[in-house]
């Protein structure tokens, strides 16, 4: 008779069995191995990889030469634009990786790839743009010229063709709807990547300079260096388009916001010397305080946890960050990487808080600040009250006050010794 508990028994391929043990771990190695078999496959844009497994038009345009390529691809572009009026961008996108993919695309080697896997090795990368005369090998030394037309022409085409798709990316993601599976931060990567194809084809490009400035800089997550490659990117935009009334008004526009920014750092202290005398000195006290007691909270909080806790999370997060890179997941892989190096920084301002705080304890002084190399937190901080901790300025004149807070707790200190030696 069955045994009634046969149920409760563990399975075959559960981790707890010798077996299951064995099964889980040579998943995992087949997992590692495969990724590492398609890393530049997973490092190609998705309007890029697709090109790959197209079926249909695009397949019957490539056995065709440039010139008599275009026509249907320019058709087929046209459909793309029809979705794109109205608002349908999946579609559209389909049709734009369709026209791109009768001229540059992914070529599977291997007739077996769907049982074996992707793997790079048997991925040839295939551009006519500029290889068009492996189409044309009968042509003839005079039809130079015409190919070299074709060329251009085609090139051009897909200029047109990137800066759609980055057009379909950037109204996804300003809409904030992603496709099923997808991020908005993600639609703002793809944005980049298709107006960088654009740009690689044709530098001076000003509409894939002008889509590329803003989508580096409409994330939420976009920092100082997002803005001054737009502001780099809008610049050459201008340059190239001086009529452009959409590229003048952004560059002016981050320029004056730029601008604003350090304009209200630097004025902080603007008023700060006047006729040898300190304005703002009580300021400066204050906010050695408070990051004397922010040093000695974040100590408090963190001693639960060991640097090497830290340092060990830190690892397994970039092992993550290279896997997603492998995986082509660019935008998931950039931002995990920012949070990485944010913890990196917190465990440097750690180890330098410990440091400090086991100093100060040996010698019973105050402690010692570090202005010139302040933490992450310092200067936060420092900021939310109006302070500059990069302002040679005012990180000289907190050392001022510090020494002379060191100083006269030491005068205090021997004013007590005398005392006491009088006293005996």
């Amino acid at each position: 008779m069955a045994d009634d508990n046969v149920l409760n028994d563990p399975g075959l391929m559960d981790p707890s069995t010798e077996f299951g043990s064995m099964m889980q771990h040579a998943i995992k190695l087949k997992g590692a191995q495969m990724e590492a078999e398609r890393r530049r496959f997973d490092s190609w844009p998705e309007f890029f990889q697709s090109t790959m497994w197209m079926r249909g038009e695009p397949l019957e345009l490539r056995k065709l030469p440039l010139k008599q390529r275009l026509p249907a691809a320019v058709a087929i572009k046209e459909k793309g634009n029809a979705h794109f009026r109205e608002k349908r961008f999946e579609q559209a996108i389909e049709s734009y990786e369709q026209a791109l993919g009768s001229f540059r695309y992914a070529k599977q080697l291997d007739p077996d790839w769907k049982k074996k896997g992707i793997r790079d090795e048997t991925i040839e990368l295939v551009d006519d743009l500029a290889d068009a005369d492996a189409k044309n090998g009968d042509a003839k030394a005079s039809d130079a010229t015409a190919d070299a037309e074709a060329r251009a022409a085609a090139a051009e085409f897909c200029v047109s063709c990137y800066n759609n798709l980055a057009a379909c990316y950037l109204g996804r993601a300003s809409a904030g709807t992603p496709p099923p599976g997808g991020s908005v931060a993600a639609d703002y990567a793809l944005c980049v990547a298709a107006c960088t194809a654009a740009l690689e084809l044709r530098p001076d490009c000003a509409k894939a300079l002008y889509r590329r400035a803003r989508a580096r800089t409409e994330p939420a997550s976009s920092d100082a260096s997002a803005i001054d490659h737009a502001i780099a990117d809008l610049a050459e935009a201008a340059r190239a388009s001086p009529d452009d009334r959409a590229v003048r008004a952004l560059l002016h526009k981050m320029r004056a916001d730029k601008l604003a920014h350090k304009s209200k750092q630097s004025s902080t202290f603007s008023g700060m010397f006047g006729r040898g005398e300190i304005y703002d000195a009580k300021s400066l006290e204050e906010q050695m305080c408070r990051m004397n007691a922010e040093v000695a909270s974040r100590l408090e909080a963190e001693k639960r946890r060991t640097m090497a806790d830290c340092e060990r999370e830190a690892l397994e997060a970039e092992e993550i960050v290279r896997s997603l890179h492998a995986r082509g997941k660019i935008a998931e892989a950039t931002q995990l990487a920012s949070k990485i190096e944010e913890h990196r920084q917190q465990l440097a301002d750690f180890k330098r808080a410990a440091e400090s705080e086991a100093a100060a304890r040996k010698t019973r002084q105050p402690r010692h600040i570090d202005f010139r190399h302040p933490t992450a937190q310092q200067v936060e901080d420092a900021k939310k009250h109006g302070v500059d901790l990069y302002d040679p300025v005012v990180v000289e004149e907190l050392e001022r006050l510090q020494r002379e807070k060191a100083g006269g707790a030491e005068g205090r200190r021997a004013r007590m010794r005398r005392r006491l030696a009088g006293a005996r």
